[in-house]
């Protein structure tokens, strides 16, 4: 049953996600989303912690990438392409986070 509430929660969290990106500069705010998700997924379903960062962190430059307006002057791929390596390892914290926190609780 977690696994299928996991993916169930990711279905529902990435869109929030990029629509939060799209609405907002406030990266930190937008730091502790992809953290509490991506934690809360590595809860859920640990196996596969891993596959929630590559999941869900790159649903932000996706969202500027896909429906977000170009900034003039800046290299917006290269630009992309190193916040999607960020959120991927911020992603990664937060999922081995979850796990560690359900290893701990379980036993």
């Amino acid at each position: 049953m977690a696994p299928i509430a996991a993916w169930l929660f990711w279905l529902a969290a990435v869109p929030f996600l990029m629509r939060f990106e799209l609405h907002t500069d406030d990266t930190g705010v937008e730091v502790v989303f992809l953290l509490a998700i991506t934690f809360l997924l590595g809860c859920l379903h640990p196996r596969h912690a891993w596959l929630w960062a590559v999941l869900v962190g790159p649903a932000i430059p996706a969202a500027d990438l896909l429906f977000g307006t170009p900034h003039p002057g800046l290299n917006h791929r290269g630009d992309l392409a190193i916040l999607c390596g960020v959120v991927v390892v911020l992603g990664l914290a937060g999922s081995y986070a979850g796990v560690l926190l359900r290893k701990l609780a379980v036993g």
